[in-house]
């Protein structure tokens, strides 16, 4: 009787030990198995087939879904100042390529802007811009965020650095005609002791700068005779190189 109940008691704690083994192990798996959706329907109508929802990140944390990252950048938005950094910058060490990494790094400029850092704002900033989606542009402009280059341009004039600001809202009159950029520049332009012979020649000075400036050339025109970039009075001309062959 006493090897039976020991045997019985040895079964027992070895169940008892598989299981907690087992949950352990589904808990893992169930972390680490990208989330599946149905994306269709069977061909023999039995059913649907499933699939993947995304392309999941792995990172230190686990796997990082689509809809795992915006819970995230949620939680980051709603903080502020070194809660949101602390966050921020976790989120960064766990995932360094995520999909959201030029949000995470705006969302950073804001907090740091907001605890009056603006030389870490300009940096956060500025590493959002070179991050962006889509790619920046040839002069490194954004796309689509054309609030950026305003934003760090001031930053940088609010730390202390208004040549850099004035060469930031340059940039940014170049996909902006906002009313506000001409104003910053104009207070830039005295914070620098009001260089050159005035505001209109010194700003021209520095777009020409900046802007790159394609080599003039002539060619033949359809109905007339040619044409001359130089001719061609315009804020942003496009060339189409187009052949049906």
């Amino acid at each position: 009787m006493g090897e039976k109940r020991v045997v019985k008691n040895l079964t027992r704690a070895l169940a008892v030990l598989v299981a907690v083994v087992s949950t352990v192990a589904c808990q893992g798996m169930d972390r680490l198995e990208p989330d599946r959706a149905a994306v269709g329907a069977d061909p023999d109508g039995r059913g649907t087939i499933l699939d993947t929802t995304a392309s999941p990140d792995y990172g230190s944390g686990g796997r990082l879904t689509e809809e795992i990252a915006q819970r995230r950048v949620r939680a980051i938005r709603g903080a502020h100042g070194e809660e949101r950094l602390e966050l921020a910058a976790r989120f960064l060490r766990e995932y360094p390529t995520a999909e959201v990494i030029s949000e995470l790094h705006e969302l950073m400029g804001d907090a740091y802007s907001e605890l009056g850092e603006p030389a870490s704002a300009a940096e956060a900033w500025e590493r959002a811009l070179e991050m962006s989606w889509p790619p920046n542009d040839i002069l490194g402009l954004p796309q689509t965020n054309i609030e950026l280059p305003y934003q760090i341009g001031w930053a940088h004039s609010e730390a202390g650095n208004p040549a850099i600001g004035a060469e930031w809202l340059t940039r940014a009159t170049l996909i902006s005609d906002r009313s506000q950029l001409e104003q910053g520049l104009r207070f830039m332009y005295a914070e620098l002791g009001s260089p050159g012979d005035g505001f209109d020649a010194w700003f021209s000075g520095k777009r020409a700068g900046i802007v790159v400036q394609a080599p003039d050339f002539e060619l033949p025109g359809y109905g007339f005779d040619s044409l001359r970039l130089s001719d061609i009075d315009a804020r942003l001309t496009l060339i189409n190189f187009w052949t049906p062959t």
